[in-house]
């Protein structure tokens, strides 16, 4: 494995679709920096988070009977019973409600 590969495989894959918003970060961090270096560092922090915000690291999913695979990243909402909205055509009855809260450290692909 040459090195390149071996750094490549440390660093977390990006979805594409947050390309945009980290060349926009990335060239408003040049342009800080052009006016005003320690502006141009924060812009720079900010960008690396832009980064880190669109990361799609790698999932495996556990298998075996029994088991729960959240959709997303984040904290288990205290469950609930509540009626579905009528936009689903679900009808009246109450339901158990399972809402995950994301932070902006959670993955959000």
């Amino acid at each position: 494995m040459s090195i390149y590969d071996s750094i490549r495989s440390q660093i977390v894959p990006v979805t594409p679709e947050g390309y945009p918003f980290i060349g926009a970060f990335a060239l408003v961090s040049l342009i800080l920096f052009w006016l005003w270096s320690p502006l141009g560092w924060v812009g720079t922090v900010l960008t690396v988070w832009c980064v880190l915000f669109f990361r799609d690291p790698e999932r495996v999913t556990p298998t075996g009977a029994g088991r729960i695979i959240a959709p997303a990243d984040g904290k288990l909402l205290p469950i609930v019973e509540a009626a579905p909205p009528p936009e689903l055509g679900l009808g009246d009855a109450p339901r158990a409600r399972l809402s995950i809260f994301m932070n902006v450290f959670n993955v959000h692909v």
